[in-house]
């Protein structure tokens, strides 16, 4: 370690009362990550002779891509402001800077750590040592003052830490420590005067692996005035001089292990219902660490097959295989874009590429760029990505390139699919709003001066989708769960399929029965006297705006994210609900799902492709067990355009809760005296005020079987977070701002849209138009607790909130289906009048105002969804 220092022997104590430091320890180690990076830039401004002005347009520097990749940095952290005219540094940024000599100091000191051979951490030469001594009394002197900034602090902690951790870890946790990092750690808590380990000091050390993210990208930030002068070009897979393989093979392991669990339900849902694969090939495996988790879990029926570019993370692959008892696994030298090398190199082998299930982690952002057609994308990317050139890359590049490499996977996926594990970019002003709680500027950096290509999480899965990829919604993990940014997603992507109910449709167009078309059919029963469907030339003009609403261009196989998420959790809780009966069930037996306010039936579609994935039919054939699916509504065009989209579905069954009398009915009647096992209600229990809801726990509480499910979300539940909005608050402000030009003293100040609607507006009818607008949106959404108190007399269960972004465009199209905007803005009788007012305020009002706030995304903003898992008693 230090060279030259005395040490004295540091132990672990539990003297003191138990507390968790844990949720402490992670956001301290995200902002130390980030504090390495942007004290790392600083000293490079510094020797640049930029610190004063900053990097923007004007500071002499040749417009590479590394200086986008600088000014994104900072603005990550909020200290800059590349979109100012000029670009400066923020009000943060300069407050920040009046501690500018401690943080170059910090900087310099991280710059002595540019080599890249493995152990170059164990041992530090005297002059390191002395200088990490001043450094810590640099930051004793800056301790004892009274002005400390959060991030500065983490800036000039993390440039001591770093190097400690990484020390610690070469000298194999070394329980001797030099004076002066003892000296440092116990000003920070970690140690006692005894040199004994706090538990807050252990909690920390537990994230010490993560150090190495940071402590692998020494070497290329240490280089950063030559590639912010065009001096220096970096060449992927050039580890000699940039990377320290081995301490990145280590510290991405580390990076990537704690999501492997959260695709264990995808592995246990393909080794339990589906066709398993004959393999299962980790491509950019690093130390092997997910194939050892996979094997803990399936064991050998399956074998293992771990590739990567690196030599020496495919020897970590395979001491780490070997120790996990994993037999025969095979280690291949292969890259992340070259897919057909891979399956050349399987054949060599035995294997078809085809009969393997793929999985990635953190692998294809790190892709060396090919390029692509930019026509077909929308380039909504935020980030600055680097060309092979050093030149800078435009949004509409990359993400044409990462279409055309999911394209090149394609043809490999068909009979598996593939399981990503991605890490997403955050844009600047969101990631700034939360430090702490990610790292974006550490890991833009660090990608961005690599050449990899993050892009945001809805920018990745609309390049899925333009790949003709489609995810399994109920399977998908996004971390974190409940802020307005997914930091890392997991799925299963499958090749997607114009129509994916069309293999157990029963029917031709016509209505006429036909062959069926799996086994089991005959067990799903037939429709009876009672039946719901549409009269004949329903209007499906609404229940068309709806379904495009939800699925991309009307296609089943591809629903738009903003509802598909929040879908797919009750999905996966009411497939847990059928997979559980279908153990306790006895021949002749049914299956019933009653799917409550079915709507267009977005709800029942996406359950029935899960049920077709998981070979529930042949399954429920094979025990004598029928299953049916009733979807109840309201008759209206939404709900004729269910019937439309369902009709032919063997176990689809459509009922009207309005009575022959025009009378609600209950659903126990609706069901003719059947009972169901499951009843779910997707974005329903939000439209219900007090009274109506607490009829419908009843009347659900009467339908369902004793210990059956009912599953549940709701998108405009209150209350909101501070990091989120209702799905309705939108266009409660778009009424608010109608609201507003209606009463203004003076209606020929508003802007030409506005005024021209409110001259057609008569007086009289305002009191009849806000009635229609409450009944379409409550003005105070009613909430969970509300939600919860209704079902209490008759169903025990929990609730819990997750986020999911609605895009601007989404949100447009929410307000403009027919029949919510003639509710909204029920003063307009003319629809084309409408639809300008419409869109004028919600791109000139709405948008800004929310899109700018706590709760924005970048693209739309982040929607507080409710759910609810209930039993009855």
């Amino acid at each position: 370690m230090l060279s030259g220092t005395t040490t004295s022997t540091c132990r672990s104590t539990d003297s003191e009362a138990p507390a968790d430091h844990q949720a402490d320890a992670r956001r301290r180690n995200f902002l130390y990550q980030d504090g390495v990076v942007v004290s790392s830039v600083l000293r490079a401004l510094d020797s640049l002779g930029l610190l004063d002005t900053g990097p923007g347009q004007q500071c002499g520097l040749p417009e590479t891509g590394y200086l986008g990749v600088v000014r994104r940095c900072l603005a990550s952290v909020g200290w800059f402001d590349g979109d100012a005219q000029p670009a400066t540094w923020t009000p943060s940024g300069r407050a920040a800077l009046r501690h500018r000599d401690h943080l170059v100091a910090a900087g310099r000191l991280l710059a002595r750590f540019a080599g890249s051979a493995p152990g170059a951490w164990k041992t530090w030469d005297a002059e390191t040592s002395d200088a990490f001594s001043a450094a810590v009394g640099r930051f004793e002197e800056w301790h004892a003052g009274v002005e400390q900034d959060e991030l500065v602090g983490a800036c000039l902690e993390g440039a001591l830490l770093v190097p400690v951790m990484l020390s610690l870890r070469a000298d194999e946790g070394g329980d001797r420590l030099p004076r002066d990092v003892e000296r440092f750690l116990a000003l920070l808590g970690w140690v006692d005067a005894e040199c004994r380990w706090t538990q807050k000091g252990r909690a920390f050390r537990e994230f010490g692996d993560h150090f190495g993210l940071a402590g692998s990208s020494l070497p290329l930030l240490a280089r950063l005035e030559e590639l912010l002068r065009g001096e220096l070009v970096v060449h992927p897979g050039d580890d000699a001089w940039h990377g320290g393989r081995e301490l990145h093979v280590w510290a991405g392991s580390a990076a990537r292990r704690p999501f492997f669990a959260d695709a264990d339900p995808i592995f246990q849902e393909m080794f339990a219902y589906g066709r398993p694969p004959a393999f299962i090939a980790d491509m950019g495996c690093g130390d092997g660490s997910w194939l050892a988790h996979l094997h803990a879990m399936l064991g050998d029926s399956v074998r293992y097959v771990g590739i990567d570019a690196s030599p020496v993370a495919l020897d970590a692959a395979r001491r780490k295989l070997r120790a996990a008892g994993v037999r025969d696994p095979l280690l291949l030298s292969g890259d992340v874009a070259s897919p057909q090398e891979l399956g050349a190199r399987l054949a060599e082998h035995g294997l078809s590429i085809e009969d393997g299930l793929h999985i990635r982690s953190f692998a294809d952002h790190g892709r060396v760029y090919r390029g692509g057609s930019p026509s077909d994308v929308p380039g909504t990317a935020s980030g600055a990505y680097v060309a092979p050139d050093g030149t800078p890359l435009s949004a509409a590049a990359v993400e044409a390139d990462l279409v055309a490499h999911l394209e090149r996977w394609k043809p490999y996926i068909g009979k598996h699919g593939m399981v990503l594990v991605e890490a997403h970019s955050v844009p600047p002003h969101v990631a700034s709003q939360h430090l702490g709680a990610l790292h974006a500027a550490a890991f833009d950096v660090h990608r961005g001066l690599a050449h990899q290509y993050p892009v945001e999480y809805s920018t990745f899965m609309t390049c899925c989708r333009r790949a003709g990829l489609t995810a399994s919604s109920h399977l998908e993990r996004r971390h974190p769960a409940t802020r307005p940014f997914v930091a890392v997603s997991v799925n299963r992507f499958v090749c997607a399929q114009p129509n994916p109910l069309e293999v157990i449709q029963r029917r031709d167009r016509d209505g006429r029965p036909g062959a069926p078309a799996v086994a089991g059919q005959d067990l799903v029963t037939t429709a009876r006297a009672g039946d719901w469907r549409p009269e004949p030339g329903s209007d499906l003009d609404d229940g068309r705006g709806l379904h495009e609403l939800l699925y991309f261009d009307s296609d089943l196989s591809q629903p738009r994210r903003w509802s598909a998420g929040a879908t797919g959790v009750v999905v996966r809780e009411v497939m847990a609900a059928i997979n559980a009966r279908a153990e306790q069930a006895r021949r002749g037996d049914v299956i019933r799902v009653l799917d409550y306010g079915a709507g267009t039936g977005l709800a029942a579609i996406e359950l029935s492709k899960v049920c077709i994935a998981q070979d529930l039919p042949e399954r429920l054939a094979g025990l004598g067990i029928g299953f049916e699916i009733h979807l109840v509504d309201l008759p209206t065009g939404w709900f004729a355009q269910g019937y439309e989209l369902l009709k032919d579905v063997p176990w689809a069954r459509f009922h009207s809760l309005r009575g022959e009398d025009g009378q609600f009915r209950g659903l126990l009647d609706v069901m003719a005296g059947d009972h169901v096992d499951v009843v779910m209600a997707n974005m329903v229990f939000h439209l219900l005020r007090e009274g109506p809801m607490r009829h419908a726990a009843a009347s659900i509480a009467d339908v369902l079987a004793p210990g059956g499910k009912l599953v549940f979300n709701a998108p405009d539940l209150g209350p909101a977070t501070r990091n989120s909005v209702l799905f309705h608050d939108p266009n409660r402000l778009l009424r608010k701002h109608w609201l507003n030009a209606l009463d203004a003293a003076d209606p020929s100040h508003c802007p030409a849209p506005l005024r021209e609607a409110v001259a057609l507006v008569r007086s009289s009818d305002r009191v009849n138009a806000q009635k229609r607008a409450d009944r379409r949106i409550l003005p105070t959404p009613q909430s969970i607790e509300g939600v919860a108190a209704a079902l209490e007399p008759f169903m025990t269960g929990t609730s819990f909130s997750q986020t999911f972004e609605l895009l601007a465009e989404e949100n447009l199209a929410t307000a403009l289906v027919p029949s919510n905007q003639a509710e909204f803005l029920a003063e307009i009788t003319d629809r084309t009048t409408r639809e300008k007012v419409i869109r004028f305020i919600m791109r000139e009002c709405v948008f800004p105002e929310l899109g700018k706030g706590s709760a924005g995304t970048g693209l739309g903003y982040n929607i507080e969804w409710k759910f609810g898992v209930f039993e009855r008693l």
